[in-house]
């Protein structure tokens, strides 16, 4: 049997777009979508506040081992399946459509950047930098704002600060910990991802070099001093000037 060749063609081409498109006819990739799903709706609700207003959330760790394996295109699939059944199995407030396009536009992310690459600390790194300015803070802005005007009228949508500093430093002080930890899963997973077949033979484990490892420790050491920092100062401060557009 030939080995499957790791690195996708580039995202550019057509031939990238058609060999992701395939994963919809592989019953295995599938099936671990299936899984995938399964899991982001159970840990919809789980989270470890480590200041108040602040909480680490699962959903992430979840969505990049999935987009590492089926790639952008079963991610978006995924990202829409997930967010339906979740908001129909715990849901947490008025459902809001154009919401689903940020957990299609979060899978779809981590698959550009991980599916069929060699992974690295920076590639995960910039994923999930990526996924955080894009879809939890321009997306997710734009979205409230839109259903502020939806739901309530032109007054109260007007009082919703589109540029959110709360938002913008919330997604700050957690990234350093959520793009560590996920490094860490995928090195972790990668070795029985192979064993199992569901990751090509030829994909290499996510290896830590020195510098990667400083990197991490660098990154934890960055997210406890955020973490303290916000609980002492920019939770109060960020709530009190907020900037407001439009």
């Amino acid at each position: 049997m030939v080995e499957e060749r790791l690195i996708a063609p580039k995202i550019c081409s057509k031939d990238y777009w058609r060999l992701a498109a395939k994963n919809f006819s592989d019953v295995k990739m599938l099936a671990v979508a299936a899984l995938i799903i399964a899991l982001r709706v159970a840990v919809k609700l789980l989270k470890i506040e480590i200041a108040p207003g602040l909480a680490l959330t699962f959903d992430c760790y979840v969505n990049s081992l999935g987009s590492l394996i089926y790639g952008p295109l079963v991610g978006l699939a995924v990202g829409a399946v997930s967010d339906t059944l979740g908001c129909i199995i715990h849901p947490t407030g008025t459902y809001f459509l154009p919401f689903i396009l940020t957990e299609m536009g979060s899978s779809f992310i981590f698959g550009l950047f991980l599916w069929k690459r060699e992974l690295s600390p920076m590639r995960v790194l910039a994923s999930k930098f990526t996924v955080n300015l894009v879809c939890n803070i321009i997306l997710t802005s734009i979205f409230m704002k839109w259903s502020y005007y939806w739901f309530y009228g032109v007054e109260k949508a007007q009082a919703y600060n589109l540029i959110n500093l709360v938002r913008i430093g919330k997604n700050l002080v957690l990234f350093p910990i959520e793009a560590m930890l996920i490094t860490l899963i995928l090195g972790a997973l990668t070795p029985a991802l192979k064993a199992l077949k569901i990751l090509p033979r030829s994909q290499k484990k996510l290896e830590l070099h020195l510098e990667d490892i400083l990197t991490i420790l660098g990154l934890l050491m960055i997210s406890v001093a955020l973490v303290l920092f916000y609980i002492a100062f920019l939770k109060d401060f960020l709530s009190l000037h907020n900037v407001k557009l439009g």
